[in-house]
């Protein structure tokens, strides 16, 4: 089997890199037909939204869709498959396009997330009746009608996506988001007892719930032992900075950013990794990356107890899931994983090995092998 990956998707955010790898692991033949875009530009909020900056990823992709049509009609004739990646709704629409004249008959689309769920429910960017809304709503259901096959994370994200948009859920398939395994390997060395480091790393978003966190570490003071670690930055900075300085917490040390091949170290210096609190509706339907990425280093994690991480998890084994919305559920968590050793080197050994059960590439081949046999009988 042969399998075009395609598109302007970023090539190395954890959701491409995992189906890449996986689909190499299982002795599948991928070959990128890519162009960069969405990648040079870091944060994807705020002042991306500028007309001027909007004006400019638009001769990007125009530029990049130049090339990539001429790469696709190259190679389409001796690929299988072809696979659209994340960031890829407006890619779906020119893969299919470009199918039309030469090339396998089925595309699977990769996405990761709606545009309209993500921008306008999840971050509030827009209000849901302007015109950016019903513009990525109707690019989102467009993408999501011209594929023939859906790959999402979980089961209630599917079910979300599926009914929101209208499209047949027999569609879809559930494929964890993992994490990348060349990157985040089971840690050789534990930090000592104190300071007890409580880290987040992601973006400043309404979905990971940081005023949470930061409330939480308010409840946590009084123990001076316990600090947190956040890393990242992004559209609700200000407002989190505020927060900290109306709490008078001196406890949380912020990182603007680390490389990324430089997070499993950073990680092996925490004694708890954080996923996310948001009570928002998309909080209920994603397991984020940042939670496997624990659980693959062999950290115990804490995060929401939702309909999304129960797919995965079972709560006081593999991890620790707590009430969404609620820095007091959070505080406790942390509190008892420090004050109990060895209960927390149980929960981080459980975490490990239901990954490598899982979620690792070896695991994920085989299920995208098996997946894109049955779309070409299909087909």
């Amino acid at each position: 089997m042969k399998i075009c990956y395609f598109g302007t998707y970023e090539r190395n955010y954890p959701r491409n890199r995992v189906v890449i790898d996986a689909l190499r692991t299982a002795g599948v033949e991928v070959v990128e037909c890519h162009v960069p875009v969405w990648e040079l530009t870091r944060h994807k909020t705020g002042r991306f939204f500028h007309p001027l900056s909007l004006l400019s990823l638009a001769g990007r992709i125009a530029g990049g869709y130049l090339r990539l049509a001429a790469r696709f009609l190259r190679l389409a004739g001796s690929v299988d498959l072809v696979v659209v990646g994340y960031i890829g709704q407006l890619d779906v629409l020119l893969a299919r396009f470009l199918m039309a004249f030469r090339g396998p008959a089925r595309l699977v689309f990769n996405p990761l997330v709606s545009l309209y769920d993500t921008l306008i429910d999840d971050r509030g960017l827009f209000g849901p009746r302007s015109l950016p809304a019903r513009l990525l709503f109707a690019l989102d259901r467009r993408a999501f009608r011209r594929s023939d096959t859906i790959l999402l994370d979980t089961n209630v994200h599917i079910d979300y996506i599926s009914d929101k948009f209208s499209i047949d859920r027999g569609r879809f398939e559930r494929l964890f988001v993992s994490a990348d395994e060349s990157v985040f390997t089971a840690r050789k060395d534990r930090p000592g007892e104190t300071p007890f480091i409580v880290l987040f790393v992601g973006k400043f978003i309404p979905l990971h719930g940081l005023d949470h966190i930061i409330r939480a570490a308010g409840l946590l003071r009084d123990d001076p032992q316990i600090r947190f670690r956040i890393v990242g930055t992004g559209q609700l900075y200000d407002r989190i900075m505020d927060l900290c300085r109306r709490l008078e917490i001196d406890t949380i040390e912020f990182i603007d950013w680390i490389p990324y091949r430089d997070l499993p170290r950073e990680m092996g210096r925490a004694h708890v990794c954080l996923g996310i609190f948001s009570p928002g509706g998309k909080t209920a339907r994603v397991i984020p990356n940042k939670v496997f990425q624990g659980l693959a280093v062999g950290l115990p994690v804490i995060t929401g107890d939702t309909p999304a991480s129960r797919e995965l998890i079972t709560g006081g084994r593999d991890a620790l899931l707590v009430p969404v919305g609620q820095p007091a559920g959070l505080a406790r968590a942390i509190r008892s994983l420090k004050n109990d050793p060895r209960w927390r080197e149980e929960i981080a050994a459980r975490g490990l090995a239901l990954f490598h059960r899982r979620c690792r590439r070896e695991v994920l081949g085989r299920q995208l092998k098996s997946l894109f046999e049955r779309v070409l009988d299909r087909g």
